[in-house]
């Protein structure tokens, strides 16, 4: 029963964290749009994760409550059917949540191409200092560095049918707005 407890209260979470994201993606309280010619675009994108959100956390929902009903008698009093069934819908509540959070990524896009360009400019200055002070191990470590992130925003960033460029470029028009 508190795995459920649990489940439930990470899906409000998310829900939570997606419908600010979704403000922001608005434009503010206000829901005035920002970026000129691409309001439609993002318009239509934000409405697709929401409404995608929607229906997942509609699936998430049953599957707990089937999982909450299914442990009223006890995970020892279960047949070995019922368990596989457990088993089967707690793999798929993970995949649930998996996507969860990739429409949650979609809506805060732009924020977190904004958080990204910020973090490797820094990055990247501490590179350049340390190449200019001679410190090649530190370079070298910040290179590396440098190098994961990319990649693991890359790999992010790929996922949800974008590119880097359209990453960055979202960063930096986030970055002007503020």
């Amino acid at each position: 029963m508190k795995k459920s407890t649990m489940i439930a209260a990470g899906v409000l979470l998310t829900m939570t964290v997606a419908w600010a994201a979704f403000g922001q993606a608005q434009g503010g309280a206000g829901g005035a749009r920002r970026g000129g010619g691409r309001g439609g675009m993002m318009g239509a994108q934000t409405q697709k994760a929401v409404a995608d959100l929607q229906e997942q956390v509609t699936k998430l929902k049953a599957l707990v409550d089937a999982g909450a009903k299914a442990m009223e008698g006890g995970f020892q009093n279960m047949s070995e059917e019922d368990r596989a069934k457990m088993k089967e819908r707690n793999t798929e509540q993970q995949a649930l949540l998996t996507s969860i959070q990739q429409n949650v990524d979609r809506l805060r896009m732009r924020q977190m191409a904004a958080e990204y360009n910020q973090s490797m400019t820094a990055l990247k200055d501490a590179q350049a200092a340390a190449q200019k002070e001679n410190a090649k191990e530190t370079a070298q470590k910040l290179g590396q560095i440098i190098a994961e992130r990319e990649k693991q925003m890359e790999e992010k960033v790929t996922a949800m049918g974008m590119t880097m460029e359209q990453l960055q470029q979202m960063g930096q028009r986030r970055g002007r707005q503020q």
